[in-house]
């Protein structure tokens, strides 16, 4: 039998193991060992999701007493370097970027058999959750989910980071302020770093989002890759569906690369023209047709969206800032009165 480590393909962390390969681990082994290595510091509270290659549960940090989310490299890869170097090299990654649409990392760490990383906790849904619950998404707010994402996107291109597996799980949907934030890096690359290697010529990624040069397994792979992951997002926010569907990646891959998709224009009708036409450039076969850079996108979008919780912080400091004013003018009208009263009586 195949070690399990050789069952997953390193580079996606969507492609589950076959049930009937899985060594004989307990379900309760990353809880078992972050309680073993961890439990002066996170109390675990429950899991609260589980991939290809990781285990995320929510927990609390004792000495700060505050929640947080720790997801841990599942039983079958821990003794595996290239996955313990995947989780160091996403918490690396990560680490690098700030911005309010990026869920941050507060630390990682190596005990033994358990690696993991410590993140922000998201109180609310992925945006996988919210559209099978709730179908498409109507056009403002598709607009400002896309403008955030694209701003976020934009950050991490700046830094040089291209995340290569844009989908809506991994996106989260804050319940307070409805805030998207962009999460799991596992398979991001660092071009300022990592080699361009004939031998290292993979599709990454997941593949009813992945970009026609990720499909065709292209060396040079840049932002513009994420945009289209992008379109593919916002296409199936507005419509409910995606723009290719197959049973294999191959199936996929070839159409990403060579077939064309319905027009989203036409499966949504009604939707706002600039919108549907933002996205369908982000799904150009030739990332040159494309939005240059993912800020050209966000201030193409931004003249009829405000991000929900930016409008919120805005309309606070707003609101302060007329209530000086007018404390201002009351007391400047205080003080004429005074003197007015003062050279009167004389």
């Amino acid at each position: 039998m195949s070690r399990a480590s050789d069952l997953v393909d390193l580079t996606s962390d969507t492609q589950e193991l076959p049930i009937w390969e899985l060594p004989s681990y307990s379900q309760d082994w990353e809880r078992e060992r972050i309680s073993q290595h961890l439990s002066g510091q996170y109390q675990i509270v429950r899991e609260i999701g589980r991939g290809g290659m990781g285990v995320v549960f929510l927990a609390r940090d004792v000495a700060l007493h505050r929640l947080v989310a720790i997801k841990v490299l599942r039983h079958e890869f821990a003794s595996s370097e290239e996955h313990r170097e995947r989780f160091r090299r996403e918490a690396r990654l990560t680490a690098r970027l700030s911005h309010p649409n990026i869920v941050p990392v507060h630390t990682f760490g190596e005990q033994d058999d358990l690696v993991f990383i410590v993140m922000k906790y998201v109180h609310g849904e992925s945006l996988a959750e919210r559209m099978r619950r709730d179908g498409a998404i109507d056009s403002d707010e598709a607009r400002r989910i896309l403008v955030e994402l694209a701003l976020a996107l934009d950050s991490a291109h700046r830094a040089g980071v291209v995340h290569r597996d844009l989908k809506p799980e991994n996106i989260l949907i804050e319940h307070e302020t409805a805030r998207p934030m962009l999460t799991d890096f596992g398979v991001a690359l660092l071009r300022s770093l990592d080699p361009v290697r004939s031998d290292v010529a993979r599709a990454f990624g997941t593949p009813h989002y992945m970009s026609p040069e990720q499909a065709a397994g292209e060396l040079d792979i840049d932002g513009r890759s994420d945009l289209y992951s992008l379109g593919v997002l916002g296409y199936q926010m507005l419509s409910g569906s995606l723009p290719f569907d197959g049973a294999t990646f191959e199936t996929l891959a070839a159409k990403h690369i060579a077939e064309d998709h319905m027009p989203l224009g036409e499966l949504v009708p009604d939707a706002s023209a600039s919108l549907v036409v933002a996205i369908e450039r982000c799904l150009q076969k030739e990332r040159k047709d494309r939005w240059r850079h993912a800020h050209d996108l966000a201030e193409s979008l931004a003249k009829r969206a405000r991000p929900r919780w930016l409008s919120a912080s805005t309309s606070l400091q707003t609101g302060v800032m007329r209530s000086r004013v007018l404390a201002g003018l009351a007391m400047a009208a205080a003080a004429a009165r005074a003197v007015l009263i003062r050279w009167t009586s004389i």
